[in-house]
């Protein structure tokens, strides 16, 4: 079954664009119960042989040193990079990958009643949150930090106090029930909690390729060609850095109307790279 009609129900209808606002999908609870559960939670946990890469316990955003439990009372259970280890869920983000271009991560979150999970934060890629049991609370926020990419991190960037005040007296309420998935646009602000239920959801996050992307593919491709490998003049120190930029400007600009986007070559073919995430002609 094709990932993203799982998560969306209408894959070509998502495809036409990247939706720019946060969107709940109402569908099915055991078919996304497929992917993972809680007696799945319990097994990666006591299995060393399925142990992700990343796993451990979290309380209100704090990382701790406990050991991790699928059933804890009051901290939440994170399981991270089970597109590598979990098969239903390396399927899925393969598949999901394929369908939209970009490569796919998935983690698992299972959080206790009446608990409060990451304060206020953005992630620098597209998320679907798939409820697979019980109920968490969302709030969102639209973006203070257009775009970011991974050098932008919540963390590095921050928010000040004046933002946090305005972004918890504004931010909209949606409340995911099993069987819902809230698809949120990198940079949109966001943080959960739990009421009376657990809640277990599966994070998807669509790591996106980028126009920067692509210039830093054409740049590993012009050190291979004599003149973009030219040395700045001996003077380097007497000149302008308008001019040091013009001229190399100009030089970029020359190369670039001579390369031929369908033949792009080099060490890194940009045409290759997206094949890796499904890209075909």
């Amino acid at each position: 079954m094709s990932t993203l009609a799982r998560l969306v129900g209408e894959p070509q209808e998502f495809t036409a664009g990247w939706p720019v606002e946060p969107t709940v999908y109402q569908r099915d609870a055991t078919d996304l119960a497929e992917l993972f559960t809680h007696d799945d939670a319990r097994r990666i946990v006591t299995d060393p042989a399925l142990r992700p890469i990343g796993m451990g316990m979290v309380t209100s955003g704090t990382a701790l040193t406990s050991a991790p439990d699928a059933d804890h009372p009051r901290d939440t259970l994170v399981l991270n990079g089970l597109h590598l280890s979990w098969p239903p869920l390396r399927d899925a983000a393969r598949l999901l990958s394929a369908e939209l271009g970009h490569p796919v991560t998935a983690n698992v979150y299972r959080t206790p009643a009446d608990a409060t999970g990451y304060g206020p934060h953005w992630d620098t890629h597209h998320v679907f949150l798939a409820q697979v049991d019980g109920m968490k609370v969302w709030r969102l926020h639209p973006p203070v930090f257009t775009d970011p990419l991974e050098r932008h991190p919540w963390t590095r960037v921050g928010l000040t106090q004046e933002q946090l005040d305005q972004i918890h007296r504004v931010a909209r309420t949606v409340t995911l029930t099993a069987g819902q998935v809230l698809y949120i646009p990198r940079g949109w602000i966001h943080f959960g909690h739990t009421e009376d239920q657990q809640s277990i959801h599966i994070t998807l996050g669509v790591q996106l390729l980028t126009r920067h992307w692509v210039l830093q593919q054409l740049a590993d491709q012009a050190a291979e060609h004599p003149e973009m490998r030219a040395a700045l003049p001996p003077n380097l120190s007497a000149l302008h850095v308008e001019d040091i930029v013009g001229d190399t400007t100009s030089t970029l600009q020359a190369w670039l109307a001579g390369l031929d986007p369908a033949q792009a070559g080099g060490p890194i073919h940009i045409s290759q790279q997206l094949a890796v995430y499904g890209v075909t002609r």
